[in-house]
């Protein structure tokens, strides 16, 4: 789907018919950031190829993922140009996303084991990071570009809980340290210019009932519980635990690093020391064969893969995005600040998913990522220039 939106978008950036309103190239400045994001989104491509034609191991496979950042080049800078009505219903596609999401883990799940279901086609940690995502994306949307009619704002409520109780289905304890950053960027930035009482009694009751839903599910107590259990195993010498496994790995990564810093190993250069480290002693042989699946952190995967140029590449993908958005949440535009609002707190969940799992190790969360920066990045854009015209 990806390649088939990157196609649709070059050829209406290549198709103009005189006087026609798609094509207004009016942006909001300053200009040179649409130019950073389109250089952000090519660099782990970029990245990625230089490594692995310097190493001799040239691998389209490898090529493959990082590919569908650059794919969402096009369909921003399209998007860049349209006309504001063509984002008029953008907002029901993350309420609707989040619904999907309760559906399939309702009528076509997979048990995946330790009583942890998600869908077929994707495991528990990324399927319930991205119904988190959504959950969250569906909650700012609410009243996004005008007061919502009853009805679409009883669905989008809808959307925020399957959402949130898809990403407890799943058990994804790594998308839930999203949470607290979340609610103290979303509180923060709404709170502003609100009465103190508001600015007091919002953050007391998300805390309420985030230690509501940790006091009455057993399953999210016993994940969150499980970190401290694991880590003090860990320091008894018990390594082979869910947090112990992760504390290996990114400790070889580290050495890996040192060792091996400007390019990196190459396409598997991680997955391919494993065996060896764990004959040296380096780190368990359980853990080396996770290791063999992945690094289990984003950034370290893409540093130790493809050096401190891949791992700069992929800092790009969020650090670029995150100061666009910044940039317009003090906009005049209250759609353009709420716009923000969503894009920034898009990328940093993302980040934060990233730091226990490779969140773009799929072509399809990559391109979930992409493709949702490029939109959200557009629409910001967009209407802040429609607002300043």
């Amino acid at each position: 789907m990806s390649i088939i939106a990157s196609a649709l978008s070059l050829a209406v950036l290549c198709w103009r018919r005189s006087g026609a309103p798609y094509g207004d190239a009016r942006y909001a400045r300053p200009r040179y950031l649409g130019l950073a994001v389109c250089v952000a989104l090519a660099g782990p491509l970029v990245a990625v190829v230089l490594s692995t034609l310097l190493h001799g191991h040239v691998s389209l496979r490898d090529w493959d993922s990082p590919s569908r950042f650059l794919l969402a080049v096009p369909l921003f800078l399209a998007l860049r140009r349209a006309p504001q009505r063509v984002f008029a219903r953008a907002d029901l596609s993350f309420t609707l996303g989040a619904l999907s999401t309760l559906v399939i883990i309702l009528f076509m799940s997979r048990d995946w084991g330790d009583g942890r279901v998600s869908s077929k086609f994707l495991n528990p940690i990324h399927f319930g990071d991205i119904a988190l995502a959504f959950a969250v994306l569906s909650a700012l949307s609410l009243n996004w570009w005008r007061k919502d009619p009853v009805l679409l704002r009883v669905l989008k409520i809808a959307g925020i809980f399957a959402g949130l109780a898809v990403s407890l289905l799943t058990g994804s304890r790594g998308g839930w340290a999203a949470i607290p950053p979340m609610a103290v960027l979303i509180l923060w930035e709404r709170g502003r210019g609100k009465s103190l009482r508001w600015n007091v009694l919002a953050p007391v009751a998300v805390a309420a009932l985030l230690a509501l839903v940790y006091g009455l599910s057993g399953s999210v107590r016993e994940r969150v519980d499980m970190v401290s259990s694991d880590l003090a195993q860990y320091t008894r010498g018990e390594r082979d635990t869910a947090v112990g496994i992760r504390l290996q790995l990114y400790d070889v990564a580290f050495t890996l690093i040192r060792q091996h810093p400007v390019l990196g190993l190459g396409g598997e250069g991680f997955r391919n020391a494993m065996p060896e480290l764990a004959r040296q002693g380096a780190l368990t042989p359980l853990a080396a064969q996770f290791g063999i699946g992945e690094t289990h952190n984003q950034l370290l995967a893409y540093t130790v893969n493809f050096g401190i140029v891949g791992g700069i590449a992929l800092l790009g993908i969020y650090v670029v995005p995150a100061l666009f958005f910044a940039r317009r949440l003090g906009a005049a535009s209250g759609t353009v600040r709420r716009t923000a609002l969503m894009g920034l707190s898009f990328v940093l969940m993302f980040f934060i998913f990233g730091l226990t799992v490779e969140t773009f190790d799929l072509k399809g969360t990559v391109a979930f990522y992409a493709t949702m920066v490029a939109v959200l990045l557009a629409i910001t854009d967009r209407a802040d220039a429609v607002s300043t015209a």
